[in-house]
């Protein structure tokens, strides 16, 4: 594996979790009851070739590096074989990694190494698939609120890495750029976490331009980028913030975020018009093959991280 993912992917990672002494209790109890059965009737060397039934982007870190890290407390080793390099595309049911050692070793690890790997691997296609529909668009990774604990937001953060630069090498792509949380900001060659606003600060202040005001006068040397859906008048507030902050418009440090709901369109749009601004901006987005919820999504709302002019088209 080479480092062509994740900047820092490794720099501020401790050991990796969950320890040797855990994995009996968070494997799947049958992986147990065999190891015990291999104790018993004597070790073998085997090899475990990892697959997924879909096509992926290859994103092992994690699972490669926990375990070795067990391999090491066991006092054993793996032989762990890539035969794709980080970040490459993997078609379904390829082999994405062998992992060769003792079946007494290996054989309850299972189910926790699946963990780290699967959705890594799917999460890193995702990103990359959006990266790749809309090259030009800078991504915040803001998944932290949405994941199941720290473990999961370390994950899904690496593997938005990992996909993202796979698209920045394929097409040029801009990528995801940061991420939302200090703690998983190194996968992005970032120094700690960024973001927008919150609902919480425009209702607090009252207005959306009040809101854009209160976070420049506390934030003045920082990009200001702007919710503009609280009041559903996501194009005339935009304007309005456009219009207040003139100066940070034309240096390009004034973003808008859409944070739109499924429930109803961007003000003035309807599902026709959707359609017709995709097609005028981002014609691939909705030409290539597309599930009926994902074409809800795309017809209905997007979430860009920060545009460099404040022209609505």
């Amino acid at each position: 594996m080479d480092d062509r993912g994740a900047k820092g992917a490794s720099a501020t990672r401790t050991a990796p979790e969950p320890r040797v002494e855990d994995v009996p209790r968070l494997t799947d109890h049958y992986f147990n009851k065999t190891r015990a059965a291999v104790q018993r009737f004597g070790d073998v060397n085997v090899t475990y070739a990892v697959f997924m039934r879909r096509p992926v982007i290859l994103t092992p870190r994690l699972a490669v590096d926990w375990l070795n890290a067990i391999a090491a407390a066991r006092g054993t080793r793996f032989d762990i074989d890539l035969p794709h390099q980080e970040g490459d595309w993997v078609g379904a049911g390829d082999p994405l990694m062998y992992v060769k050692g003792p079946l007494v070793h290996l054989v309850d690890l299972e189910t926790i190494y699946l963990q780290k790997f699967g959705p890594a691997c799917v999460a890193a296609y995702n990103a990359y698939t959006m990266c790749v529909d809309l090259p030009k668009v800078a991504f915040l990774a803001m998944d932290a609120r949405h994941c199941a604990g720290g473990d999961m937001a370390d994950m899904m953060a690496y593997a938005a890495s990992v996909g993202s630069a796979a698209a920045k090498r394929e097409v040029g792509a801009v990528g995801f750029v940061a991420n939302a949380t200090d703690a998983t900001a190194h996968y992005f060659g970032q120094p700690r976490g960024r973001g927008t606003m919150p609902h919480a600060l425009i209702g607090y202040a009252g207005s959306t331009v009040r809101a854009a005001e209160m976070l420049h006068e506390t934030f003045p040397a920082e990009d200001l980028v702007v919710l503009v859906d609280y009041y559903g008048a996501e194009i005339a507030d935009s304007i309005a913030v456009c219009r207040r902050f003139p100066e940070l418009a034309a240096a390009g440090r004034l973003g808008m975020r859409l944070d739109t709901h499924g429930g109803r369109y961007v003000e003035g749009l309807d599902l026709a018009i959707s359609y017709a601004v995709l097609e005028r901006n981002a014609p691939q987005a909705i030409r290539g093959y597309r599930t009926e919820t994902e074409l809800r999504h795309l017809g209905r709302s997007a979430r860009p991280w920060r545009s460099p002019t404040c022209r609505w088209t």
